[in-house]
């Protein structure tokens, strides 16, 4: 066995925990870890061991490496400071955390965003910059966190949601109280996220749907009875779906109805709240609450399902225990709905986008499809771009006097359905006579095939052959 005598290690070494770097030492007895929100890689390590030789030789003068950490990227955490450090850097993250978090209940925030609040700082912000102060929380600490996030994995749109939404809420109002006097999110760059597209389903599979719900038979709570049926079908649910596909509704938004919201003599219903996570909430939006129009065979279904015995409070669309339908627990049954008719499965909210969809093939207003849905124009242009009808497709018409050899094809508007033709004159053109008769008749598109239809809207012109 060695007698050399073990001696005490002073210095400062580049460590890693969870795939990301941080300085290790020793300081007045006790063993420091402080986080750099560096990936692991062999550059960044490189990049550390001038801070870590220049921590190790002030701890081997005896000095505190606090000074030379503040004015580094990378700091101490505010628990091993001292305290008269700690009581002038405020609160750290952790600390001023628990006590926004708890102050996030409704109605002050909806019940889905104070989970969602909680969710992504307890478990991406907090484990990375809980220890820091909260005055001390400086870009760089987020560009970290950021680069850590995408390393696992997680999209655009999610790790955007939890700094840009989550933690930026909670920064701001740290900011208002005075614990931050700078904007950690300054330079703070984003990729450009991709954007779901809308995934309608076609009229074919809209009414197979409908129609298994209509029919599907679903279990009952027996309670004490030894007797009658345990399966039968539930019609709440049938007008629920039917509902979703035929108003534009969301699905927060028909389980939040009440039958003091609907006004079946004149074919209407108001949103005035949603329900998400077994509660009651307002609408997503302020352009949420609106009137919405009914077809006559949604308020035929709507009078089925209504009590004899109806109050104001009561819940339009309820589960088989009778009580509000939640969206999320409705789920298992539009899955297995999907599956068994062999439709390629797709989430509820693709009833609004068939909705949505039909009305813009169908050539309604877009003022009105505003207000029927409670989108915004820019909205509906962004998402639903490609089924809109072109505007101004005839402007083109205007260039024929100067240079007729442009239309020396006849011309069919894609947007009436009917040929709006343009003929030269009787010279040759391009060494032919263009023909005066004999046009191909335009295509008829069918209600029933909406990808005719909605290629007839996304197309400018159709040319036809002479």
């Amino acid at each position: 066995m060695s007698k050399r005598r073990r001696q005490t290690y002073v210095g400062c070494s580049v460590g890693e925990r969870a795939g990301r770097l941080r300085l290790r030492f020793r300081w007045q007895g006790t063993l420091h870890s402080v986080a750099t929100g560096l990936a692991d890689t062999p550059e960044n390590r490189r990049a550390l061991w001038p801070l870590a030789k220049k921590v190790g030789a002030v701890i081997k003068a005896g000095e505190d490496p606090t000074a030379v950490l503040m004015r580094s990227r990378v700091r101490r955490p505010a628990e091993s400071l001292d305290a008269a450090t700690r009581r002038d850097l405020g609160p750290t993250v952790a600390a001023y955390a628990d006590d926004w978090l708890a102050q996030q209940t409704p109605p002050l925030v909806r019940k889905a965003q104070a989970r969602d609040y909680r969710r992504h700082l307890l478990g991406y912000v907090l484990p990375t910059l809980g220890s820091l102060a909260l005055a001390d929380v400086k870009p760089s600490d987020l560009r970290g966190v950021q680069a850590e996030l995408f390393a696992r994995g997680l999209s655009v749109r999610y790790v955007k949601n939890i700094l840009a939404g989550s933690f930026r809420a909670m920064i701001r109002q740290a900011t208002a109280d005075g614990f931050v006097t700078q904007d950690p999110f300054a330079g703070l760059k984003w990729p450009k996220p991709r954007t779901p597209e809308p995934d309608p389903f076609t009229a074919e599979e809209r009414t197979r749907i409908i129609r298994w719900f209509a029919e599907k038979e679903f279990s009952f709570y027996a309670g004490r009875a030894t007797e009658g049926p345990r399966r039968r079908p539930h019609p709440p649910y049938h007008a629920f779906v039917y509902v979703l596909f035929w108003t534009g509704l969301r699905p927060s938004e028909a389980a939040g109805l009440q039958w003091q919201d609907l006004d079946l003599d004149r074919g209407r219903l108001h949103v005035r709240r949603s329900r998400h996570l077994w509660e009651y909430g307002a609408p997503k939006t302020e352009g949420a609450r609106r009137t919405v129009e009914l077809f006559p065979e949604v308020v035929r279904l709507l009078k089925m399902i209504q009590p004899l015995r109806v109050t104001p409070e009561m819940p339009v669309f309820t589960n088989t225990v009778g009580q509000p339908i939640e969206p999320n627990s409705l789920l298992p049954h539009w899955y297995a709905c999907q599956r068994a008719l062999g439709i390629r499965v797709r989430g509820l909210y693709s009833t609004k986008d068939t909705f949505v969809t039909t009305a813009l093939i169908a050539g309604v207003k877009i003022a009105w499809l505003e207000q029927q849905t409670g989108v915004a124009y820019a909205t509906l242009r962004r998402h639903y771009g490609k089924w809109m009808p072109t505007e101004g497709e005839t402007e083109l018409l205007r260039f024929a006097a100067f240079d007729p050899g442009l239309f020396s094809r006849p011309i069919v508007s894609a947007r009436r359905g009917c040929a709006d033709t343009i003929f030269a004159s009787s010279r040759k053109i391009e060494g032919r006579k263009v023909r005066k008769g004999g046009l191909e008749p335009p295509r008829v598109f069918s209600p029933q095939d909406p990808e005719s239809c909605a290629s007839a809207n996304s197309a400018t012109f159709a040319c036809v052959n002479s």
